[in-house]
Formats: structure tokens, C-alpha cells, sequence
């Protein structure tokens, strides 16, 4: 036993000076990065001429629209690391660049496309070289449209590489005294580990290739990622406009949109990781998360370990949420999925185990809240459909809804879930009521008939439709819509045995409820006619498209696969679903590889800012019209001199005249913004063209005029409530939360 916790003891003091060694090397390394002074002249082109301190392309290949690449250079020796490009330049057209070499050396740079957009005038584009390179280049890629001149460029070292590298090494010391630990435990302990593990690799092996594919709605979440990482850098916590969006005009996404799960993506930006790499990290850990949420809670229902596991691949398999993850791009939704069992687990808690002290009813609520707040913290719309079911299950259970322990709970949780999501929904709540956006006019007045995209119910069967396609009327060019194969199978088993064979009760609430959100998903579900005789019926219209019904449908449905797995002995149930579901896994993996249209994106300058929806717009703006310049009327000049996520920097002169002196700037005019002098005089403000901050300078007024959002104090409040209670809470359950430290039986329970 001496010798046991003396090797541990050695060990977690190896890893220790491992990690620290690694951290003290990253930061010794930045400090003394070597230094690159390359001159415009340096660069070389064939298409080009120099002109207005810049190279231009010229008449030959102008207004051809054929792409050609017109500027490449400085031919220079770079060493090993990582940098950045600062580019000055001026275009008519969106154009792009790119890190390379020449030789031969091409494949030693981790890089992508930099995006030019013509509204801006400058870029920051970073890239890796894995090995010194002897002819480095840099290549302007033209349209074949307008004018483009580079002006200026130069190449600084960033050492994302070395912070990359150190917090690698430091998760690979984590993950290994994680895996010893692992090792020290009962076999039981181990095989459940390995094969959770085993499930994960299996719904993530899609993202083991280069690249990704571009999915529906990929660009938004990048832009998410993006706003919240030059938040960090800009010292706003929590992000509240994106100033990445829409190049630079704001964009309220972390108001609308909640961004609580993206901080860790954020983070690994910050540590180095690359776009593509850190979506990918963030997919396989909520496959994780969700295959170990879902074996949990499975487990705790059912009453063994191993049907946990057989309902955990069931439910992250399904073909459905493969759909989310690898052609959607639906993050919020995937990612509300890892919470949905842990919902399922609080409601049989709930009304099916017995409450008899204060203690369990609280802690049923506890964990209510915490499946909603998962919920809350992922997606709003799912966060709608779990509402909306909710109700229909407490109507459906009413004579158990209407006791105490249920209504404490219930209470309890409702309280719970308001307090430690007040952080989000507080903001959320003012800018939905105050601030006059597109989804609210939506919302109020507009009809959005929806009932044409459901699922043709006889797609619920079409297993091996082709995964690629859109949200359209018609079957040829949608997407695959189903649970999948063995989702279904059960599911027909389940009608089996309920109605025609052994008429087992057990099976009424799943196969309802299976039905029904398979119902709502589809386009049988009179969606069209609830929308235009039963007003209140437009805010869950606001979901879009009915399939998504197939999430909490998922649930149902697994929790049907439970019954039927565990009341019917059938002779090799169990070994076809588990086949049935790895076969249909590497199916979706094969087509996925024939027909995605797979992009590799390194750095941000990679994302386009205008991949994004209208929904959280003005009122009145137009996403076609976009301007990023100052405009001034009776002003001698107006300039922005530089901008962060919550502050942008004007110099302003105002003209002679006696005229009015008024600023046109480049931010939506959207609630929280200040307008300020040097010497903090606040100036009204107004919207102007296509919404934009317009305000009115004094007489003779020369300097500096800041535009910086803050957050109102009610909002401050509400998050510091959301704090406050989530550490009392974590206070809380060190002190209840007991661990088994005997042989595991499969039935452990988290919360005691």
C-alpha cells in the first residue's frame, strides 16, 4: 500500500513538472520569437504595376473574372512557427491570400484562404510553418473583378505554435494520470470506460480526415467562436455584440444566442488552435459528453449498467443527430441533445420514485435545473420545444403532477433554473421587449407556414437517402430525415407488443409520446392551420423547420428501445440493434466522404463575416447595403481609429459652419451603446442610415469620441445571481454528493 502511494505520489509530481516545464517554455519561447522586416518591394507579380504606394493589378487581367494569382513574394527564408501577416490594402471585390512555399515546401504550412472583403481595408491573417522553409511566400489571389491594390504588408511571429504545443503536452499529462486511474479500477469500471470511449470514436470518426465539411450553418457558429475569442482579447466578459459580424456594424448574437458551451472553443483559439481543429476538439467532446450523460441516466431508469450502454449508442447514433452534427452544422442543437437524458432521468426521479423527505424533493428539482439550464445554455429553441412537451407530459401525468412532491420538485426546479440562468435570460428578455429586431417582427406579425418542410412520413423509413441536401419541399433535394435504423425497429417492436401481443402499459407513455413528436415533425401535423387560427401557435413556428422535433423525438424513442429491450426477451435483440446501429454509423461515415464539400479553415480571417442570418437585425436593415465608413454632415473629418468588441475609437473635426454637426458611424444603433468625449460628455444618439449610430457633435468640436457598449446594471446583477448561485450550488453538492468507494455494481448513483 506504502509502495502505491508512493508511485501516485511520483507520478502526479512528474506530471506536474511536466506541465509547468511545458507552460514555462511556451512563455520563455514568445518572449524571444525572432523578428522579420520584409519591404513591399520584396514581392514580385506578373499581372501587376506599382502604383499609389502599392502594387495594383492591371489592365491585362482586370475585369476578366478569372481568378489568377497577381502578387506573390518575398521569396525569404522562414523559420519553424507561427505568424502573422498584417496586410494594408484597398479592393473593389472580395479577394484572398494565402500562406505557402515554394520548392516544393507547400505542404510544411498549416494555412488557408484569407478572406479580403472590400468593405475593409486591412487584414490580420496568421499561419503555421511546421518546418523552416527556404522560399516563403505569400500570394494575393485576384477575382478577375475591380480594382485591388496592396499596399502594405508585414510579417510578425504570433506564438500560437508554442502555446498550441505546451497545451498539448499539458492534456496529454491529464489524460494519461486520467487513464492510470482509470487502470487502478475494478474491471467493471474499466470495460464501461472503454466502451463509452469505443461509442465516441465511433460517432466522431467523420472528423479523423483533413478538413470538414461546410455545413448549413458551420459560418455561424465560427462567427460565434470569433466574436467570443476578441471578446477575451478585449477584456469583455461575458461577449455581448460581435463586432466580427457583418465587418464590424455589431451583431447581438450572445444575446439572442447563448454562448455558454462555446467559451471552451474560444478558448482553445486563444491557445493557438486553428478553426478547424478546434471545432472538431469541441465535436468529439460533446460526443463524449453526451454518450456518458446518456449511459447515466439510461442506467439510473432501466436499472443496469449495461443496457445504460446499449441506449447510450442507440441515442447518439441515431441518424438524425449524425444529420446535426456532420451536414447541418446545428450545434446548438446537438449540443441541448447531451442534456436531453439527464431531463429524462429528472422527470422519472420526479414522478416515478417516491419523495418522502424535503432532501430528495430539492434534489429532484436540483437536477431538473440543471438539465434546463444544459438546455437553456445550448440552444432557445430547443429550449421551446422541451417546454412545450413538458406541458403536455405534466397534462398527461396530471393526477401525479398535482401532488406535493411533484410540485416542489417542479417549484424547486422552475426557481433554480431562473437563477442560474439569469445571465442569459435577462438580457435576453430586455432586447427581446425593447429592441426593435427582424425576429420580433416575425414573432408579432409576420405568418411563417412551416408545414411543407416536415418530414414525408415516409422518410422516417428512408434510411439510405443520400445525407446531403436543404431544407426544401421537395424529397429529391433534402436531407435525410429519420431516426435511423434501429430507432425504428424498436419503435414498431414497441406497437408490436403494445397492441397485439402482450398489451404491456409500460409502453403507452413512450409510444405516445414517440408518436407524437414524430408527428410534429412531419408535414402531416396541421402546422399551417394551428398558424393562422390560433395566434399564440406562431412562437413555436418560430423553430423553423417541424424535423426539429426529431430531437426530444430521439429521446422517446430510446426510451421506447429501453422498454422493449428490457420487458421482451427476443433471441438476438439485442446483437441486431447494436449491429444495426455501428452499420448505419460507418454508412453515413461512407456517404459523408462521397458527396460533402469538405473546407479547411486555419485562421478567422477564413470565416466571412456575412455568414449569418437577418433574424437579430434592426428592424430595417439590410444585410446587401452594409457601409463600414464614417459619413459626417458640416464635418471637416471623421475616421474610425480603431475598434474592439465593445468600443470603437472616432476622430472627429467638426467644420466652420454653424450648421448642425452630425456623425454617421459604423455600429447598429442597438441598446447599451454610449456615445463619449475625451473628457466624458455623453451624446445622444439616434438611428441613422440602415440603422447606424448617428449622433450630433458642439460647435468647434476636435478630438476623440468613443462608442462603447455597456451593460446595464440589471444585467450585471443578473449574472452575478447566476454566479453566486451556481457555486452555492457546487458548495452544496461537495458537501452531499457521495461517491461509492466499494466494487462498482452498475447502479451507483451520482446524486445521493
Amino acid at each position: 500500500m506504502l509502495n502505491k502511494r508512493k508511485n501516485k505520489l511520483i507520478i502526479f509530481v512528474l506530471s506536474l513538472l511536466i506541465s509547468v516545464s511545458a507552460a514555462a517554455w511556451a512563455i520563455v519561447s514568445i518572449r524571444h520569437l525572432p523578428s522579420y522586416d520584409y519591404s513591399i518591394d520584396d514581392w514580385k507579380s506578373e499581372h501587376a504595376v506599382y502604383q499609389n504606394n502599392g502594387f495594383s493589378v492591371d489592365d491585362e487581367i482586370k475585369g476578366r473574372d478569372v481568378r489568377v494569382d497577381f502578387l506573390w513574394g518575398p521569396y525569404k527564408p522562414l523559420k519553424r512557427g507561427s505568424y502573422t501577416a498584417n496586410i494594408r490594402y484597398s479592393a473593389e471585390y472580395d479577394q484572398r491570400c494565402i500562406a505557402t512555399a515554394a520548392g516544393g515546401q507547400a505542404e510544411l504550412f498549416d494555412s488557408s484562404y484569407a478572406h479580403l472583403s472590400f468593405r475593409l481595408n486591412k487584414a490580420a491573417y496568421q499561419f503555421e510553418v511546421r518546418d523552416d522553409v527556404d522560399e516563403f511566400q505569400l500570394v494575393f489571389n485576384y477575382s478577375g473583378m475591380g480594382d485591388f491594390t496592396v499596399h502594405s504588408i508585414s510579417i510578425v511571429p504570433n506564438g500560437n505554435q508554442q502555446k498550441r504545443i505546451a497545451s498539448e503536452i499539458i492534456a496529454a499529462v491529464l489524460l494519461i494520470n486520467i487513464a492510470l486511474v482509470i487502470f487502478d479500477k475494478p474491471r467493471e469500471v474499466r470495460r464501461t470506460v472503454l466502451a463509452l470511449a469505443g461509442i465516441t470514436v465511433l460517432v466522431s470518426l467523420p472528423l479523423v480526415i483533413h478538413g470538414i465539411h461546410d455545413g448549413h450553418d458551420l459560418g455561424v457558429h465560427y462567427l460565434r467562436i470569433e466574436a467570443i475569442v476578441q471578446a477575451i482579447r478585449s477584456a469583455q466578459f461575458p461577449a455581448r455584440i460581435s463586432s466580427v459580424t457583418l465587418y464590424g456594424l455589431g451583431y447581438p448574437f450572445s444575446i439572442y444566442y447563448n454562448d455558454l458551451f462555446l467559451y471552451f472553443p474560444a478558448l482553445l483559439r486563444l491557445l493557438g488552435f486553428s478553426v478547424d481543429l478546434t471545432y472538431k476538439i469541441y465535436v468529439v467532446c460533446f460526443n463524449f459528453l453526451t454518450v456518458v450523460i446518456a449511459w447515466d441516466c439510461f442506467r439510473k431508469i432501466f436499472k443496469s449498467g449495461k443496457m445504460g450502454l446499449l441506449l447510450a449508442l442507440l441515442y447518439v447514433t441515431a441518424s438524425y443527430r449524425m444529420m446535426n452534427i456532420y451536414v447541418r452544422g446545428a450545434v446548438g442543437e446537438y449540443s441541448a441533445q447531451a442534456f436531453l437524458p439527464l431531463l429524462a432521468l429528472a422527470m422519472y426521479r420526479i414522478y416515478f420514485e417516491e419523495a418522502d423527505t424535503l432532501r430528495k424533493v430539492f434534489f429532484n428539482g436540483l437536477l431538473l435545473a440543471l438539465a434546463m439550464s444544459g438546455i437553456i445554455g445550448a440552444h432557445v429553441l430547443t429550449t421551446i420545444m422541451v417546454a412545450f412537451l413538458m406541458v403536455l407530459f405534466c397534462l398527461y401525468f396530471w393526477r401525479r403532477t398535482f401532488s406535493k412532491p411533484v410540485l416542489g420538485a417542479f417549484i424547486t426546479g422552475i426557481v433554480l433554473s431562473l437563477l442560474l440562468n439569469a445571465y442569459f435570460l435577462v438580457p435576453f428578455m430586455d432586447y427581446y421587449f425593447n429592441v426593435p429586431t427582424a425576429i420580433r417582427k416575425v414573432v408579432d406579425s409576420d405568418l411563417n407556414l412551416i408545414q411543407i418542410l416536415g418530414i414525408f412520413p415516409a422518410q422516417y423509413l428512408a434510411f439510405f437517402q443520400g445525407i446531403f441536401g436543404h431544407a426544401v419541399p421537395n424529397v429529391e433535394g433534402r436531407i435525410q430525415l429519420t431516426p435511423g435504423l434501429p430507432l425504428m425497429l424498436l419503435f414498431f417492436i414497441g406497437l408490436y407488443y403494445r397492441f397485439i401481443r402482450n398489451f404491456r402499459r409500460v409502453y403507452d407513455f413512450p409510444l405516445l409520446f414517440s408518436f407524437l413528436t414524430m408527428w410534429l415533425a412531419s408535414s402531416v401535423f396541421p402546422w399551417n392551420w394551428l398558424t393562422l387560427h390560433f395566434p399564440p401557435w406562431n412562437i413555436l413556428v418560430q423553430i423553423q423547420f417541424p424535423y426539429r422535433f426529431l430531437v426530444p423525438g430521439i429521446l422517446f424513442l430510446t426510451l421506447l428501445g429501453g422498454c422493449v429491450l428490457k420487458y421482451e426477451k427476443l433471441p438476438y435483440l439485442k446483437q441486431a440493434v447494436v449491429f444495426s446501429a455501428v452499420l448505419m454509423s460507418i454508412w453515413f461515415m461512407s456517404d459523408y466522404f462521397n458527396g460533402g464539400n469538405f473546407t479547411y479553415i486555419y485562421d478567422g480571417t477564413g470565416v466571412v463575416p456575412t455568414s449569418t442570418g437577418l433574424e437579430y437585425l434592426l428592424d430595417g436593415s439590410q444585410r446587401e447595403n452594409i457601409t463600414t465608413g464614417v459619413y459626417g454632415e458640416n464635418m471637416a473629418e471623421a475616421a474610425v481609429l480603431s475598434q474592439n468588441s465593445y468600443r470603437m475609437e472616432l476622430y472627429c473635426r467638426a467644420d466652420q459652419s454653424s450648421a448642425r454637426h452630425l456623425v454617421d458611424a459604423p455600429l447598429y444603433a442597438y441598446k447599451g451603446y454610449h456615445v463619449l468625449d475625451s473628457e466624458g460628455n455623453e451624446y445622444a444618439f439616434s438611428p441613422g442610415e440602415q440603422n447606424r449610430i448617428n449622433f450630433e457633435l458642439p460647435d468647434g468640436f476636435d478630438g476623440k469620441v468613443s462608442i462603447v457598449f455597456r451593460d446595464p446594471v440589471y444585467w450585471r446583477i443578473a449574472l452575478w445571481i447566476s454566479i453566486l448561485t451556481a457555486g452555492a450550488l457546487a458548495f452544496l453538492a461537495g458537501r452531499r454528493c457521495r461517491f461509492s468507494a466499494g466494487r462498482y455494481d452498475g447502479k451507483t448513483e451520482f446524486l445521493s
